[in-house]
């Protein structure tokens, strides 16, 4: 697995602080202008964006929603108020072209907030978020996601074949074995070792199912030898 390089940055999310939404995108704006390199402000709408103090603030960055990035090459991303997609997108540092990230979050996301614990992201202020240090998984489902990772290839979406049966049979071994997730806590830790923004989705449905107990039709054949649950329990130990 290849796991995002660029450095990740937050605006915290703060709702007691009068006018917090425009106070946040101001704090990102000028993180953003301070960094070197081509800008992009990254948006789920440009209406919102367009209405917000911080288009004010960021003259000569390059303002696009995911699928129309042709304007821009390289360089440091503020992405204000992510969608679960460009989360998705962000996690692969927009295929390497992100040197830097800032997100503004719009309330509360538990993927958001998930994929910036596991990465260990530092608030604008210099403060490394408050929960980093806490487990998002078991250790069980961690050495169980972490072996997952190992065994797909992570251009397949864990769609097709192979990748599809180890994805499920990793759920459905854990679950047999009592273990249990959040499913954004989960997702929120694969985008963070190496997983895409592709795979997330995949990753989410099938995690779900098997939470509600919801057959597969067809099954994918089982690739596991005997064992697979003791081996990381022994791991995870």
């Amino acid at each position: 697995m290849n796991p995002s390089n660029a450095p990740l940055y937050y605006v915290p999310w703060t709702p007691e602080e009068p006018d917090w939404i425009d106070k946040a995108g101001i704090r990102g704006a000028d993180w953003l202008m301070k960094q070197p390199g081509q800008k992009l402000v990254l948006v789920p709408q440009m209406q919102n964006y367009q209405q917000h103090p911080m288009a004010q603030r960021v003259r000569g960055a390059v303002v696009a929603k995911r699928r129309t990035l042709s304007e821009w090459d390289r360089g440091p991303v503020l992405a204000p108020w992510p969608t679960r997609e460009i989360v998705g997108d962000l996690a692969g540092d927009l295929r390497g072209r992100a040197i830097a990230i800032c997100v503004i979050p719009w309330g509360p996301d538990p993927l958001l907030t998930a994929w910036l614990r596991v990465r260990r992201a530092v608030s604008v202020d210099g403060s490394v978020h408050p929960q980093a240090d806490e487990p998002l998984v078991e250790p069980v489902v961690e050495a169980a996601m972490t072996e997952l990772g190992q065994h797909v290839n992570h251009a397949n979406a864990l769609v097709g074949g192979i990748d599809k049966a180890f994805a499920v049979h990793t759920l459905l071994k854990l679950h047999e074995a009592g273990y249990r997730w959040t499913v954004d806590e989960l997702c929120g830790w694969a985008l963070g070792h190496g997983f895409t923004g592709s795979e997330e989705d995949r990753l989410r449905q099938y995690a779900t199912k098997v939470l509600e107990g919801s057959p597969f039709r067809p099954l994918p054949p089982d690739p596991f030898s005997p064992g697979a649950v003791q081996r990381w329990q022994d791991q995870a130990s």
